[in-house]
């Protein structure tokens, strides 16, 4: 299966290092108009024969992530939120997060005691067609609105959550891959 044709700007952010200037320049033309061809690859990819979502599908960090097709070495998921509750861990791999539908709260943490004391170096809210990244050793807290959709690429292929990851039964992965593909469909209609 042909991997799920991601923005180009995706692996510049991935590649990019913690250094303050080396943050890629990202021109308007690539960070918007993103969403509609990103949903039409991933409904293809559906569309394809998934009958049920692949049998790697797992839940953590209140998500349930469907693998899809990657390149070079790197991990690539379609999450759907699970619920609204806030979930904190350490980054284990250089991350983009794409949302697609939905929506999430995001808070970066410079300590371990600023997590527990919610004190936050940075907090933000992420709507449809919004990006961001974060680096390995970055402190996240993330909170799902209700029926969150997202693409995380990861600069290898399995996230570490703290809670650790759950396989999730074969009727799980049918109601999240359904759940995806009338999402998507939504999506490519332009409805949203």
């Amino acid at each position: 299966m042909s991997p799920v044709q991601l923005p180009a700007f995706v692996s510049r952010l991935l590649d990019q290092t913690r250094e303050p200037g080396e943050v890629p320049a990202i021109p308007h033309s690539e960070a918007a108009g993103w969403l509609q061809p990103l949903a039409g690859s991933l409904l293809d990819w559906i569309n394809a024969g998934l009958p049920g979502a692949p049998p790697e599908a797992f839940l953590a960090a209140g998500y349930a992530h469907l693998p899809l097709p990657a390149t070079d070495g790197q991990g690539l998921y379609l999450r759907l939120s699970c619920g609204s509750t806030w979930w904190t861990w350490p980054i284990a791999a250089t991350s983009v997060v794409l949302t697609l539908a939905g929506a999430v709260d995001f808070e970066m943490y410079a300590q371990p005691g600023d997590a527990r004391s919610s004190s936050p170096q940075y907090a933000r809210s992420f709507g449809p067609e919004e990006a961001f990244a974060a680096h390995v050793g970055t402190l996240c807290a993330l909170r799902s609105r209700s029926y969150t959709m997202q693409v995380l690429a990861t600069k290898r292929p399995e996230p570490v959550p703290a809670d650790g990851p759950r396989t999730l039964h074969h009727e799980d992965r049918v109601v999240f891959t359904k759940r995806a593909h009338r999402e998507l469909e939504l999506l490519v209609g332009g409805v949203r």
